[in-house]
């Protein structure tokens, strides 16, 4: 074995890769509470209620704190949902986030409230919210794949059915695709709707200061998009966090989410086969 050899061998290092996973913890109890009972025949939520959270408010990120004013309160989640394990100190529950496939949605005063469920609550309610004329029950998935068709509308299957349903408000969705971690938007109408909101610049703004992460302070917003976005500090870091909880260690970087989370910039181009 000549010399260079002997350096390549000195050299050579083995790398295994380990996939560092969150402890054990015990499964909580499921409960049904009968403020979800009595919104499932009444059509009403007696907010506060003790079986009702809003959606981001439980996860237990930092961030997620500082931002608790900029998301809708029309975004909910049953403690059902949102209790998975039994608490520790060792345990970090955003470690065990359950995947958002199953949503009430009822309309009040013209607006629509949609509330998430655990499969146990919707297996056990099922006979009820079939014979409810006040709320709906929506099967949903966040587009993670380029290929998959969005569902975020709420009508690929919803009971009771036949029914009138009107779509939520394309803010009230954004958000709730934020939440359940999608990854592809279906078009740059929507891209620039959703940089708006997070406060991230986009090709539409001129002579803008922006920070490095893309995020635009307040006081540095057009004036045309002061009222689209509710933050006041760059909400980017708490979407990584969150996306790589949901992701679980996978690459998410050149979906359409990913790139802005990235501060790259989207065009037309990006969405041709979205």
């Amino acid at each position: 074995m000549d010399e260079e050899q002997e350096r390549e061998v000195d050299h050579e290092v083995e790398r295994e890769q380990q996939v560092e996973r969150p402890p054990k913890a015990k499964a909580a109890t499921h409960r049904i509470h009968a403020h979800i009972k009595a919104f499932i025949r009444t059509g009403i939520l007696p907010l506060p209620s003790p079986a009702i959270v809003r959606a981001f408010s439980n996860l237990s990120a930092s961030a997620a704190v500082q931002h608790s004013g900029a998301w809708s309160s029309r975004l909910l989640a049953s403690v059902d949902f949102s209790t998975t394990i039994k608490r520790q100190v060792i345990h970090k529950a955003d470690d065990y986030l359950r995947p958002v496939n199953w949503i009430l949605s009822c309309i009040v005063e013209g607006r629509t409230t949609l509330v998430i469920l655990s499969p146990y609550e919707v297996n056990k309610l099922l006979p009820s919210i079939r014979s409810s004329t006040k709320v709906r029950l929506h099967v949903y998935t966040p587009r993670v794949t380029q290929a998959m068709k969005p569902c975020d509308d709420l009508t690929l299957y919803f009971v009771p059915w036949p029914s009138t349903f009107r779509i939520p408000r394309s803010s009230l969705r954004m958000q709730l695709n934020i939440f359940a971690g999608q990854l592809y938007l279906p078009d740059y109408q929507t891209y620039r709707q959703f940089a708006e909101f997070l406060g991230v610049y986009t090709t539409q703004m001129t002579g803008v200061k922006i920070q490095s992460d893309g995020f635009i302070l307040p006081k540095d917003r057009p004036t045309e998009i002061k009222a689209l976005s509710p933050f006041k500090t760059t909400p980017l870091p708490f979407l990584k966090e969150l996306l790589g909880l949901r992701r679980k260690g996978m690459r998410y970087s050149d979906t359409h989410v990913g790139k802005v989370l990235r501060a790259r910039l989207l065009t037309d181009a990006d969405f041709d086969n979205a």
